[in-house]
């Protein structure tokens, strides 16, 4: 309340195109506000228009999010896509269960498959198509602005095309990779592929995370082809440092079987708390998710409320979402 109470006095001042205090510190005050806050403010006037497309404002107040990452809940039917998004709780408490509510942040009419969220924004590609072209495009759902990409040439009359969105935080810049059926690194600033070498068989429940700063291989630790559920024991992280992989094993507390009475799947870990998220395998809307905090070895329950009359459409959850404020 103190920030926009501040920002409010600021704005009054700015109406007279001068600026009572120094632009550093009226950054600071404005990268406090709400987001939807600084959409508005964005529409006063031109001096504070420029001041909040600014690449320091928008890296300051994309930084203060990163401590405040969020759950993005993504459904898409033929005709529409649907976002909702959540708070990410940090409890302080052990063994403890929880309810968020989850807030509609935008919908919009697409032919296009969601193919996962990077940086911030979510990434659509095409859906198998007839030999002809694509353009893919990526979306912010918090300015609902979108971004199309170049045109893809098709050479096969029938083709099937997945592509993965990147982001180099240095040239501030989307780069676009398509895949060749294989799994591979691309490094987004010397625009070069790698190959990594993996020892053994992937398990069925494998997702890639960020570990760290370093590349990950999320898994269950049962044996390949069981599902995760009651009965699991652990979970398995692999992790690559200089070109070796590390093994991690973290062993379930016995509250898991207390808590879990389906089967689950890997959401992904947290970023910087390194909390691994499962959500409900079976159930299009979940209604909840599991938080697993490997260091304190509990898990936490957290109800979802909110999206309940969008049962039948199938969601994906994402996680350390923040909110971007920059325009494209």
């Amino acid at each position: 309340m103190t920030s926009r109470r501040t920002a409010s006095r600021l704005m009054t001042s700015i109406h007279r195109n001068s600026l009572p205090i120094p632009d550093d510190l009226a950054v600071e005050i404005f990268s406090r506000l709400p987001s939807k806050a600084i959409g508005r403010c964005r529409c006063t006037c031109k001096l504070l228009s420029s001041m909040l497309r600014r690449q320091d404002f928008i890296d300051l107040f994309l930084t203060k999010s990163f401590a405040r990452p969020q759950l993005l809940f993504a459904c898409q039917d033929y005709y529409s896509n649907y976002i909702f998004f959540s708070s990410s709780p940090h409890p302080e408490e052990e063994n403890s269960s929880y309810v968020v509510a989850a807030n509609h942040l935008a919908s919009f009419h697409s032919s296009y498959k969601l193919f996962g969220c990077t940086n911030d924004f979510l990434y659509y590609g095409a859906k198998p198509v007839w030999k002809g072209s694509i353009n893919p495009l990526i979306y912010n759902p918090l300015t609902g602005q979108s971004l199309t990409f170049p045109r893809l040439k098709l050479s096969k009359r029938f083709a099937v095309v997945e592509s993965y969105l990147g982001y180099d935080p240095l040239s501030k810049e989307f780069k676009l990779q398509y895949a060749d059926s294989m799994v591979a690194c691309f490094d987004l600033r010397d625009e070069k592929f790698s190959f990594v070498n993996f020892s053994r068989a992937m398990h069925g429940s494998t997702v890639l995370v960020n570990y760290n700063g370093k590349l990950g291989l999320l898994m269950s630790g049962d044996p390949p082809g069981v599902n995760i559920s009651r009965a699991s024991e652990s979970f398995e992280l692999w992790v690559l440092q200089d070109a070796e992989w590390s093994k991690h094993v973290y062993v379930l507390p016995p509250s898991w079987k207390d808590v879990v009475t389906e089967t689950m799947r890997i959401a992904g870990i947290i970023v910087g708390t390194n909390e691994i998220v499962l959500v409900p395998g079976l159930q299009n809307v979940p209604s909840y998710v599991l938080y697993f905090n490997v260091e304190r070895n509990t898990i936490t329950k957290v109800r979802i409320q909110g999206m309940e009359t969008f049962q039948g459409k199938r969601f994906n959850t994402y996680l350390n979402y923040v909110e971007n404020v920059k325009l494209l």
